[in-house]
């Protein structure tokens, strides 16, 4: 077990460290206005991401094999429609003159289908127990599209060609890490499942990755593309912990208590709190780093004209550090049928983060740096509701399996 989660950290680890190198290459190759379309589209990506995966992800590894594989089939059909659709809405955009819109919609397009790519199928390795490849995936995933963003910005320095890069990135590497499992159907064993509120998992997502992503589509729209790159690198680089590691810890949590889900057995309290021991240790360290270190090195690094991501970087090290720690509950409640308990968690969560945002942001006239402040002090505290109930779910599961 230990050593098929040090791989999987490796793995997560090298992969995103490569995309985390390549981001002050783009910030001195693509202009502020071009990384502002590329960083909003992302976040837009990230908050429609669970609608477009309908949030298989999560079901693949804790149902039967036919059920696992019929909820991939699903899942990819559904994220390429959206993907589809997000991509054609840039062309009458652009033909109306609204050149700025319209590549913000290509980009998210592409970027979504990136992401819904990776998740769906790093989740189906997860539930044939396929950790070895699925860690290799990780790495060569990150590897791979850094290498082709810095070059695509090289040569076509535009929003597009670095989302396009993302794509074609995570797309090889899911092919070249692909595994033909055999799937058998053993009608005498079927996996109990509790019923899935498939709406309120994927509306609990979407309102989660918008509690995060607020403050940069808000920027964009608010104050420019020129703002929302400041925003947006400064958010990238202090999600630095969750972006390493967070991928390969989610699937560490989901691999460990799929197990215990299907079968029916307890334990998941004890998992629960290990995990969270682990990742407060390691949030905590790179939180006090990112706080002393970004903005000292946010010029030098990024290049000229990026010392405010630098500042940015230091008030999100705390609320964005606390993912690591925020993960494994969240990873846990879908798959033990409590999404209309999260959906209404992270509506809570949105609510609070958007009207404190808001309210900074009329009283300060706008200052992002206020509005920036209050937003992450209020995400700070909107982790313990969440924390919180996710105890209370794996408790009375292992009361229950006693």
């Amino acid at each position: 077990m230990k050593g098929r989660s040090r791989e999987l950290l490796l793995g997560q680890l090298i992969g995103q460290l490569a995309l985390l190198l390549a981001i002050p290459v783009l910030t001195r190759l693509l202009s502020t206005s071009e990384m502002g379309i590329y960083q909003s589209g992302f976040s837009i990506a990230l908050i429609l991401q669970p609608l477009a995966t309908l949030r298989r992800e999560l079901l693949i590894p804790v149902t039967d094999g036919q059920t696992s594989l019929r909820h991939r089939t699903i899942g990819l059909k559904f994220a390429a429609l959206c993907s589809g659709i997000a991509t054609f809405i840039s062309i009458p955009l652009g033909i109306a003159g609204y050149r700025s819109f319209a590549e913000l919609s290509l980009a998210t397009g592409l970027i979504l289908m990136s992401l819904a790519i990776i998740s769906i199928e790093n989740a189906y390795l997860i539930r044939h127990s396929q950790f070895r490849r699925l860690a290799a995936r990780n790495l060569l995933a990150g590897t791979l599209s850094a290498i082709l963003q810095i070059a695509a910005a090289f040569f076509i320095p535009t929003s597009f060609a670095v989302a396009a890069s993302l794509l074609i990135g995570r797309a090889l590497a899911t092919f070249i890490t692909m595994a033909h499992i055999k799937v058998q159907t053993n009608l005498n064993n079927k996996v109990e499942q509790k019923p899935q509120h498939t709406i309120s998992a994927i509306l609990s997502a979407v309102m989660a990755s918008a509690s995060s992503q607020a403050v940069i589509v808000g920027s964009l729209g608010l104050l420019g593309p020129a703002a929302a790159a400041q925003v947006g690198v400064g958010q990238r680089i202090g999600g630095t912990p969750t972006s390493l590691i967070g991928q390969a810890l989610s699937q560490i949590a989901l691999g460990n208590a799929a197990p215990l889900l299907r079968e029916k057995r307890p334990g998941l309290t004890d998992l629960l709190r290990r995990q969270m021991l682990q990742t407060g240790s390691a949030a905590s360290l790179m939180a006090v780093v990112l706080m002393i270190g970004a903005p000292l090195l946010a010029e030098p690094l990024l290049g000229p004209g990026w010392h405010q991501a630098g500042v940015l970087t230091a008030v999100f090290a705390i609320p964005l550090s606390l993912q690591l720690v925020a993960l494994p509950p969240t990873t846990l409640l879908v798959p033990m049928g409590y999404e209309r308990r999260l959906l209404a968690l992270q509506t809570f969560r949105f609510i609070i983060i958007a009207l404190t945002m808001a309210a900074a942001a009329g009283l300060s006239k706008a200052d992002i740096f206020i509005t920036c402040l209050a937003t992450a002090i209020a995400w700070t505290l909107a982790y313990i509701p969440i924390i919180s109930a996710t105890f209370i779910a794996t408790r009375k599961h292992d009361k229950e399996c006693s």
